[in-house]
């Protein structure tokens, strides 16, 4: 079997994008399972990964278009776009003759609604033909949750070849034993991920707000375009129990949720929610916003807060009551369990052979 991935950026760990460590982790777990006449080749337009990256964009739409136009028709005989944001990909290779069968991973699909401000940004607009053209053009889709396969069909009708294959996390996030917390002066609250607005950071800003002048920390790593508004919000607001950590190293992860006695994630919307599992891996209570579109299979054991005075509520309830109790935690990583990347490529090359005809005793 010859395979042919494509991303928008180099596949690596610890891009600071999931779907670039999704198209790394997807390559190095599928290899182990192909005999020695498969091959895997993997394209992509930039190097490094990097949000709303206009010029990169601009990049990817043009002469990587070209790179994709001019593969040759026989080559390969999976595509696998594994970032629906170049879902144009299918649609080239569609009109270019070419007669591999594609296959497209869908994240999410929130680049198609309006946001918390009531507003599209230009890049989201931008990229929405793309998504559109992943869903029209590719011969099968792979969705990350039910709530990914729920939006394409609300949002385009049923899909002839539609498949939920969950992602995983690393070993190391449920291999790595706990460590006993000592006591601590400070309840840390922690979170992980990007600051753009449809994560809703600034309601863990707000929490804090309401905890000042008593025993809690709150602890936030990631970079992105709400980095200055945040910033400001701290300072005009005088959140010296609040820190911006800036990016996180990938090796550094798994000691900084250890850091953390509770996590906060108040996205409005998520695809899956990768940072959900990896805290809920480490034993952390994981709080939520109450009304974001979080999908059912992470969002199971979290607790749910309907406002930042809720959640403030929440960490204190958490803090006195130790309502995280050890059957609470081995409940959260029973369902961590199941999101592993060796899965996550046996279901994947399970489509591949059903779409090449092909079986495992060919392998």
């Amino acid at each position: 079997m010859r395979i042919c991935i494509i991303s928008s950026s180099k596949p690596q760990m610890g891009s600071g994008s999931g779907l670039i460590d999704y198209a790394y982790q997807l390559d190095k777990h599928i290899r182990p399972l192909l005999s020695r006449e498969d091959r895997i080749d993997k394209i992509y337009a930039l190097s490094k990964a990097q949000r709303d990256d206009v010029g990169g964009i601009v990049y990817a739409n043009t002469a990587f278009k070209r790179e994709i136009r001019n593969m040759p028709k026989d080559r390969y005989d999976i595509v696998h776009i594994t970032d629906n944001e170049v879902g144009y990909a299918a649609r080239v290779l569609k009109e270019s003759g070419n007669n591999a069968k594609v296959i497209t991973t869908m994240h999410n699909l929130y680049r198609l609604k309006t946001h918390v401000n009531g507003s599209q940004s230009k890049n989201d607009k931008f990229l929405k033909q793309n998504i559109i053209d992943a869903v029209k053009y590719s011969d099968f889709l792979l969705c990350n949750s039910e709530q990914t396969r729920e939006a394409i069909i609300e949002n385009f009708g049923k899909h002839r070849n539609i498949e939920i294959v969950l992602h995983g996390i690393e070993d190391r996030f449920i291999r790595t034993s706990l460590k006993r917390k000592k006591n601590k002066k400070y309840f840390t609250i922690g979170y992980v991920g990007s600051l753009v607005t449809f994560k809703n950071v600034i309601f863990i800003l707000n929490a804090a707000k309401s905890l000042r002048g008593k025993d809690y920390r709150f602890v936030l790593y990631g970079t992105g375009a709400d980095m200055k508004m945040l910033q400001r919000f701290k300072e005009i607001n005088n959140l010296d129990n609040l820190k911006l950590m800036g990016y996180l190293k990938e090796e550094n992860k798994v000691k900084a949720y250890d850091s953390f006695d509770a996590f906060a994630f108040p996205s409005v919307y998520e695809g899956l929610g990768m940072p959900i599992l990896e805290a809920k891996a480490r034993g952390l209570p994981v709080i939520l916003y109450k009304y974001g579109k979080i999908p059912k299979e992470v969002r199971k054991y979290c607790f749910e807060a309907e406002s930042p005075e809720h959640m403030a509520q929440i960490i204190e309830n958490i803090r006195r009551k130790s309502v995280n109790s050890a059957r609470l935690k081995l409940a959260a990583k029973d369902v961590v369990s199941k999101f592993t990347w060796k899965n996550t490529a046996e279901k994947t090359l399970s489509v591949y052979m059903r779409l090449t005809g092909k079986n495992r005793s060919q392998h």
